[in-house]
């Protein structure tokens, strides 16, 4: 009898600790992505409109929170991913400073292209599993 129910609060912890271990990753990374892809839009269109002073803001926005987010991010996801969007954050920083709007819309394009490529890959739904 004691076995009996011993066996199954391991197996109900163990089926809650998989759950988790598929949620809270993809939660994080969600949470991350909507933050990201905002600041990205925000610089776009300050880039876009010719206000250099905003597009060097959200772009050193940015910059700090995937800098900030990295610790978290490279416990569940691809380092080559994460240094990837890093980079190119840092280079759209680096861009909007030295008064390259061009290089700066590009470095942005291309970090939103490797956000896409994160959750595509990494967050949790059917056609993943499928």
């Amino acid at each position: 009898m004691g076995f009996t129910i011993f066996r199954t609060a391991m197996t109900i912890l163990i089926c809650g600790f998989l759950v988790l271990l598929f949620l809270l990753p993809s939660a994080i990374l969600s949470r991350f992505s909507v933050q990201a892809n905002e600041l990205i839009d925000k610089a776009e269109n300050a880039l876009l409109s010719g206000d250099r002073e905003a597009a060097a803001l959200h772009c050193g926005a940015l910059f700090r929170l995937v800098r900030d987010r990295m610790p978290v991010l490279e416990r569940f996801l691809n380092h080559a991913s994460i240094d990837a969007l890093d980079a190119c954050v840092a280079v759209a920083d680096c861009a909007v400073r030295a008064d390259d709007p061009g290089a700066a819309a590009e470095a942005l394009a291309e970090a939103r292209s490797i956000l896409v490529r994160i959750e595509g890959i990494e967050l949790f739904s059917w056609n993943n599993l499928l």
